[in-house]
This record gives structure tokens, C-alpha cells and sequence, in this order.
């Protein structure tokens, strides 16, 4: 194997983890909070805020999707690998849905 191909269920972790973190640039830095599933303009106090939290919380996870891929790639995966991948993007979604009600009336 070339060490400079990626396996091919690697390197559509990280093409994921890309298109993550260009959904995060686009929420975070463009404002573009109609891509937030529920978006509800009349109910939201503070888009900017509600920018900046959803998007940067999106591009951390992108970041980790993007570093797991490449791990994946290499072969340096176990199951307590997976186990804390999964929580940690468990911990980011929850965290993510409890602060977003800070920022919305309903």
C-alpha cells in the first residue's frame, strides 16, 4: 500500500469530516443559521451568539470526524478508540442542544 493513500473508508471519514467543518465555517463565520435543523428565526434572542456557539461547536466536531479518519486511515483504531470518538461527539451534540436553548425563546 502507498503511504500516502488514505484506505478508502478513511478518506470518506475525512471528506465527512470536511463537509462538516465547511457547514460549521458556513454557520459560525457567514451566518448561515437557517442550516441549523429547527431554525426558527422569530424564536431566536441572539443570532450572532446562536452563530457562533452552533458553528464553532460544529467545526470542533468536523475537526474530530476529520483527526478520526485519519487515525482510521493509518490503522491505529481499537475499540476504546471508537468508544471515545462516539462520546465525544455525544458529549459536543448534547452540550450543544442545552446551550442553544440560552439563545431561543421557545
Amino acid at each position: 500500500m502507498d503511504p500516502l493513500v488514505l484506505p478508502e473508508s478513511g478518506a470518506l471519514t475525512v471528506l465527512v469530516g470536511l463537509g462538516v467543518l465547511v457547514l460549521g465555517y458556513l454557520i459560525k463565520f457567514r451566518g448561515w443559521t437557517f442550516l441549523l435543523a429547527g431554525y426558527d428565526p422569530n424564536a431566536v434572542t441572539d443570532e450572532a451568539a446562536l452563530a457562533d456557539l452552533a458553528g464553532g461547536t460544529i467545526i470542533r466536531i468536523g475537526l474530530t470526524v476529520v483527526v478520526f479518519g485519519i487515525v482510521t486511515a493509518v490503522g491505529a483504531t481499537s475499540s476504546l478508540l471508537d468508544t471515545v470518538f462516539a462520546i465525544a461527539i455525544l458529549v459536543a451534540a448534547v452540550r450543544l442542544v442545552y446551550r442553544v436553548r440560552k439563545h431561543t425563546t421557545a
